[in-house]
């Protein structure tokens, strides 16, 4: 089954039975659920119930001035992901700052978690490398404009800026302005990092060495947390390449959701 509904005022596409183990898709700063459209279309909706949204504040579900910074989203999403578990585990998959969103949902609701899939998420302060740059403003709706230019300009020899480029010119600049400040001051002392060595369910980091920066990759080796590399993409594996995703997702919940 696919289609696409709102609940709790976020709007969400769906795919796959609805009675299979659900599987809850959140985007990045910026982003909206639809760089995971590929994904959802994957045979992967063949085993499991995906759910990707759009987050509140971005792409077509309206902001909330009680959900801006990274444990206000936690919270709201938790919400969400029981909305969904038909009575079993639900897996979160999380990219970049959604990474860390992914990590407090899974402390916040514990054995209602079947894993968390990272997809580049934020572990060190140095991959604040977008979000990060509200802090040099002070009004919202100037870091908007600066930053749409930023990646307009870096989109002209990349497919997946120019796609997130599309995503993040309907972000709500005050939402966007207090995660992004709030993503660069909770990543201190390597804080997202240790949280996610911490998780007490499956986990694993996906990552690539095209676009993770060197202190981040640095931690990885050194904490030994469970990781994949994947090669021949960047920052956005989803869109580059879906299919390959897909299945270390799949591979992934295969082994620890069932």
């Amino acid at each position: 089954m696919t289609g696409v509904e709102v609940t709790d005022g976020a709007v969400v596409r769906l795919a796959g039975p609805e009675n299979a183990p659900p599987l809850l898709f959140i985007h990045a700063f910026g982003d909206t659920g639809h760089c995971y459209g590929k994904v959802l279309s994957s045979d992967l909706a063949e085993r499991y119930r995906l759910i990707a949204l759009d987050l509140w504040g971005f792409g077509a579900s309206p902001a909330r001035a009680d959900v801006r910074t990274v444990s206000e989203f936690s919270g709201a999403l938790a919400k969400v992901a029981l909305n969904f578990r038909s009575g079993q585990p639900i897996g979160l998959i999380g990219h970049s700052i959604a990474g860390a969103m992914a990590v407090e949902i899974a402390t916040r609701l514990g054995g209602k978690v079947s894993g968390v899939f990272s997809i580049e998420g934020n572990l060190t302060p140095d991959d604040a490398m977008f979000s990060g740059k509200a802090s040099n403003f002070d009004d919202p709706d100037i870091f908007k404009q600066n930053f749409l230019n930023e990646i307009w300009e870096m989109g002209q020899s990349s497919e997946a800026l120019r796609h997130y480029y599309a995503g993040a010119r309907m972000g709500d600049p005050q939402t966007m302005w207090h995660l992004g400040r709030d993503a660069v001051r909770i990543s201190v002392n390597n804080k997202l990092g240790e949280a996610f060595r911490l998780l007490s369910c499956p986990a694993i980091y996906y990552w690539s060495r095209e676009s993770t920066p060197a202190a981040t990759r640095e931690w990885i080796e050194r904490s030994g947390i469970p990781n994949q590399v994947y090669a021949d993409a960047g920052h956005w594996p989803m869109v580059e390449q879906p299919l390959a995703t897909a299945r270390a997702i799949g591979s992934f919940f295969d082994g620890v959701g069932r």
